[in-house]
């Protein structure tokens, strides 16, 4: 198999998300007042019937679906990139790592684990505005979603791609015509 240490760390996120998920809702279960860990950190437990930011809520049928063919086209597209195309290879990992771990919660519904089809998230973060913002203004950053491990994963992937500092080649031949 091509990459395996790539492939070791898609293991090893999907396992980090998985754990970190499985900690905070036995440490905390959904209801439960929050743990605060700083005056802008706390462990919150809760579920998301949706996508991002909980838009589509009552679509997670089609949102499951979208992820098993996300997950089906990330492998695809890392398993197409050249072995020197690696930042490109390793921000897709990233992505699929977050994908499968959101996926496995949304399979919790007709699969024989825990959970009720919707994606578990528990990292409460508030970015409140440094000293020197216009008190009157509004701040964009808090509350920020609460989100999980996988969503870290999908986030970083997704920056590094919009930024370009990621190249992702969509087939050997475009990859072997840039050289």
């Amino acid at each position: 198999m091509r990459r395996p240490l790539l492939w070791a760390a898609v293991v090893t996120l999907i396992a980090l998300d998985l754990i970190s998920k499985s900690w905070a809702f036995s440490a905390t279960p959904v209801g439960d007042p929050p743990i605060h860990i700083t005056s802008w950190f706390a462990i919150r437990t809760l579920t998301n019937p949706g996508g991002i930011w909980g838009m589509g809520a009552g679509l997670t049928t089609l949102l499951t679906l979208v992820r098993v063919c996300a997950v089906a086209a990330l492998a695809w597209l890392i398993l197409q990139q050249p072995l020197k195309c690696k930042s490109g290879a390793w921000t897709l990992a990233l992505l699929l790592s977050g994908a499968i771990g959101n996926l496995y919660d949304n399979l919790s519904a007709w699969l024989p684990w825990p959970g009720n089809g919707e994606v578990r998230d528990f990292l409460d973060v508030h970015f409140l505005p440094p000293s020197w913002y216009p008190v009157n203004w509004v701040w964009p950053f808090n509350p920020w979603p609460t989100f999980n491990f996988a969503d870290a994963c999908i986030s970083l992937g997704f920056v590094l791609l919009i930024t370009g500092i990621a190249k992702v080649h969509l087939g050997k031949a475009e990859a072997e015509a840039d050289d």
